[in-house]
């Protein structure tokens, strides 16, 4: 039974992160310098794949986002152009498997202004009950 729960989180995953790709690059826009896309599904289980929520940016000098929970409960904010989100809370404690919304500002080098309100799916399947 574990296989096929495993398998079929897999195929969910690979399935979500192409649309997630799919649909991120379509508004990608090749007249500006700069662009950022929004991955929506992440997996920090400590297998090195994936296990980073981080928007994937191109000339990017500005950046601030913040995660919150289903709640509205602020879970995670930075504001630093490389910074990412591991999947635990600000005080470190991991968060559960689900969804969060994730509210983006960022600003381009060109001056393009970035205003994104979207989710992100966090998949730890069972990592941090082990």
């Amino acid at each position: 039974m574990k296989t096929i729960k495993h398998n079929l989180l897999l195929i969910l995953i690979l399935v979500c992160t192409h649309s997630a790709f799919s649909q991120s690059a379509a508004d990608f826009d090749k007249d500006s310098l700069s662009n950022i896309i929004v991955p929506n599904v992440f997996t920090p289980n400590a297998d090195s794949v994936n296990d980073i929520f981080k928007p994937i940016t191109d000339e990017i000098t500005e950046l601030n986002f913040s995660i919150y929970n289903r709640y509205g409960n602020l879970i995670f904010e930075t504001s630093k152009v490389n910074g990412f989100w591991d999947g635990r809370t600000t005080s470190g404690e991991p968060c559960t498997d689900g969804v969060y919304f994730c509210i983006l500002n960022a600003t381009g080098i060109d001056g393009k202004k970035y205003k994104e309100k979207t989710f992100v799916q966090l998949f730890t399947n069972g990592y941090y009950k082990k």
